[in-house]
């Protein structure tokens, strides 16, 4: 008997975890759809996260998702990584360098630069919807959620704000909650996490204290959570589609597609 009240304990526990989303994101049009991965971008002509990629989107109406992250003066910055090896050739920190230096280089072989936030918000200026991702998992995650949602007061356009990092979608909750916000997450096991937290994380058993409008996941490594969630029309987002016969595969299970390199056939 203790045995099996223990495990009808777990199981709820279980169940009011991974169910802890809220349910307005039902009715809300710019939560289903397609948008782009860092913009409309291939690395050669046009780079991730800049100016231009976010511009194409615009121009052919997709939603955009986009990175942000604060340098060392302050600023936030749209960019992916944390340091600018891959897109920059440098052993730079982007935390630990100041707007103006970054400023400096170019992304890839492009004439695209790492821009402002603020400036990508002026150049959209609510034309399409925008996914922002929190990048910070240090924890001055506050200081970047604080500036992010400030500089999103005056925005006239349509928005929601996810992370990784659940404890900053948490801290977003109390600060504001309502700012619709989302969790992102996939399979952990091969990543530098401990089993147990891995397992918390891409099982979504914090849902419950974060409350996301929408649960973000890896599109090929959809568990039992993402099934349940999206049984119980739940907003589901995957990412980052890259072909045409992926998207076709998966198009009728998400309610938002990230896709990346491509463009979907009508």
């Amino acid at each position: 008997m203790i045995v099996l009240s223990i495990g009808i304990l777990i199981t709820l526990f279980i169940i009011y975890s991974v169910l802890g989303t809220t349910k307005r994101a039902k009715s809300i049009p710019f939560l289903k759809g397609i948008y782009y991965h860092r913009g409309f971008y291939d690395n050669h002509e046009i780079a991730e996260n800049s100016m231009r990629s976010f511009e194409k989107c615009i121009n052919k109406g997709y939603g955009i998702e986009l990175d942000v992250q604060l340098t060392q003066d302050k600023q936030v910055v749209v960019f992916h990584d944390d340091r600018l090896e891959r897109m920059c050739h440098s052993h730079l920190v982007v935390k630990e360098t100041s707007f103006e230096d970054l400023s400096h280089f170019y992304l890839l072989e492009t004439n695209d630069k790492i821009p402002l936030f603020e400036d990508v918000l002026k150049l959209n200026n609510g034309r399409v919807p925008i996914y922002i991702e929190i990048k910070d998992f240090s924890m001055n995650f506050k200081e970047l959620v604080n500036m992010t949602l400030q500089l999103m007061e005056k925005y006239p356009g349509d928005y929601y704000v996810c992370s990784f990092n659940v404890i900053a979608i948490i801290y977003l909750r109390k600060l504001n909650p309502k700012i619709l916000r989302g969790v992102i997450s996939q399979n952990f096991k091969n990543d530098n996490y401990s089993k147990f937290k891995g397992f918390l994380l891409q099982n979504m058993f914090l849902n419950f204290l974060a409350k996301p409008d929408v649960i973000s996941y890896e599109y090929n490594e959809i568990n039992w959570s993402v099934r349940l969630n999206k049984l119980l029309k739940r907003k589901i987002a995957g990412w980052a589609i890259a072909s045409q016969q992926e998207f076709d595969a998966y198009k009728d299970f998400f309610d938002i597609a990230v896709i990346e390199h491509f463009e979907p056939t009508k």
